[in-house]
This record gives structure tokens, C-alpha cells and sequence, in this order.
């Protein structure tokens, strides 16, 4: 829904631009919040069918139980990564909704509940990598190849 929010209202602003040489109000920040939306929750989506690239030259020529070792070290890389992130982020988040932030800009956009978004986002992809390299290291040592 935001890609394409972002994707109408952008076009419809470019052509009242052209046209009659009049930006649509709000659209550019509108467009802001919605990008931030994108990528977080796109990060999620990827992360849920394992769509993030790979490279797997060194790892396909190695036995099963090797590769899904080095994957969950991977795994575990990814997630210490992004609570690293993500704490910042909650904290960052639960200041602004305190705060009630807002942008300036043509009008005001309050960006607060994008922050949120935000937080929570970088948590639920953390949760996903650490199930993940859990999953790899139970794999590796005799469980089931799934």
C-alpha cells in the first residue's frame, strides 16, 4: 500500500507540476514516511522467504552439515546486527511518540507512528534471523535438513 501511495501520489504531483505548474501539498513528505515504510517492512518480507542475496561459491561445495554451520554463523552475524540496530531505534521511537514529533515542511507531518514502524520492523527481522540461525545450528548437528 505505501509503494503504491507513493508511486500515485508522486505521478499525480510530476503531472500537476507540468500541467499547471502547481505541487500537490504534502507529497514530498507524504513520500518520505512512505520510502521509510518500504524498506523496513521490505527488509521483513525478504527475510521471511529468504530472498536476501547470497553468495555461494565456497558454500555449495561443502558437505550439508558445513554449509548450514557457516550459515548459522551468518545467521547469527545478521541478528547481532540488527538488534544492534533496533535498540537504538525502540529507544528513538518511544522518545518521538513521547514527544508527538513532527516534520516541517509544507505542512506538518508527524512521523512518530513511522518510527514506530520503524522499531518494531528491525525487531521482528532480528527474531527472524535469530529463529533462523537457531533453526542452521539444530540443522547442522543432526536435525532435520527443512
Amino acid at each position: 500500500m505505501a509503494l503504491l501511495f507513493m508511486m500515485v501520489s508522486t505521478a499525480l504531483d510530476a503531472t500537476s507540476r507540468s500541467l499547471f505548474n502547481f505541487p500537490l501539498p504534502g507529497v514530498y513528505e507524504f513520500s518520505e514516511v512512505s520510502m521509510a515504510i518500504i524498506v523496513y517492512l521490505g527488509l521483513l518480507w525478504a527475510q521471511h522467504d529468504r530472498k536476501h542475496i547470497r553468495v555461494t561459491l565456497i558454500s555449495e561445495r561443502c558437505s550439508p552439515r558445513v554449509r548450514l554451520a557457516w550459515e548459522s554463523v551468518a545467521w547469527l552475524f545478521g541478528a547481532v546486527f540488527l538488534i544492534a540496530i533496533a535498540l537504538p531505534s525502540i529507544e528513538g521511537a518511544y522518545v518521538s511518540t513521547m514527544d508527538r514529533e513532527f516534520r516541517w515542511g509544507i505542512m506538518q507531518m508527524p512521523i512518530w507512528w513511522v518510527k514506530i514502524i520503524v522499531a518494531v520492523s528491525l525487531l521482528l527481522a532480528f527474531i527472524q534471523m535469530f529463529l533462523h540461525f537457531v533453526i542452521s545450528v539444530y540443522s547442522a548437528f543432526g536435525g532435520a535438513h527443512d
